[in-house]
């Protein structure tokens, strides 16, 4: 049994719709892709490598979209973004936006190695100072995972974060049918088994005790 069939069939139990008298299959299909991406969104359990992008001399603000057009549209958040300079890769420092422009943008003209980036709403980036020249950089990015169609997708949400993903597509069948108690159960349950997952991807890592 693929991913999606096995998500459907979560779901019915939960509805108790095993022959989809209420909710067709490709209505459920909707509401389980849309807790994926649900869940890709509020754990980042989904990370990405945007390797060899341009950080073009004199620019200091990217669209995402344009930037990493490959996934640009699937970008939850840009996690890091790594800056080659000689040998060595240059992690860029991260600030919010006030504080971004506070520390490093009262100059105009004032170009450099950039050190910093920020992010003004869902789909733009900063860096700063301005570029002095083109540098590559790779961006470590949180995205959602591309649909499931049928039981030839392959899942990329990994274990353990496929396990909320049923309360949140029940959810969304029960609040638009409008039956808004068991919405809130299923909502609930949701929460709770994203903590429940999260918990179990920490894992105890001793480190070296004879560094």
């Amino acid at each position: 049994m693929g991913a999606l069939s096995t998500y459907t069939t979560q779901v019915q139990r939960l509805l108790h719709d095993q022959n989809f008298a209420f909710w067709p299959q490709a209505e459920l299909t909707d509401y389980i892709n849309e807790a994926r991406n649900r869940v890709a969104e509020d754990t980042k359990c989904l990370r990405q490598q945007a390797t060899s992008i341009s950080i073009l001399v004199g620019v200091e603000a990217y669209n995402i979209a344009a930037t990493v057009p490959t996934i640009g549209a699937q970008v939850v958040d840009i996690m890091n973004i790594n800056l080659y300079w000689g040998q060595r890769r240059y992690p860029l420092l991260y600030y919010s936006w006030s504080e971004f422009t506070a520390k490093l943008r009262a100059y105009n003209n004032y170009q450099s190695k950039p050190i910093a980036y920020t992010r003004v709403g869902a789909t733009q980036v900063y860096v700063a100072p301005i570029p002095d020249q083109t540098y590559v950089s790779d961006w470590d990015v949180a995205i959602t995972p591309p649909p499931l169609v049928s039981d030839a997708t392959i899942e990329t949400i990994p274990i353990p974060f496929q396990e909320p993903i049923q309360y949140y597509a029940a959810y969304k069948a029960k609040f638009k049918e409008q039956a808004m108690a068991e919405a809130a159960m299923f909502k609930k349950e949701y929460l709770t088994n994203l903590l429940m997952c999260a918990r179990s991807f920490q894992t105890r890592i001793i480190p070296n005790i004879y560094a």
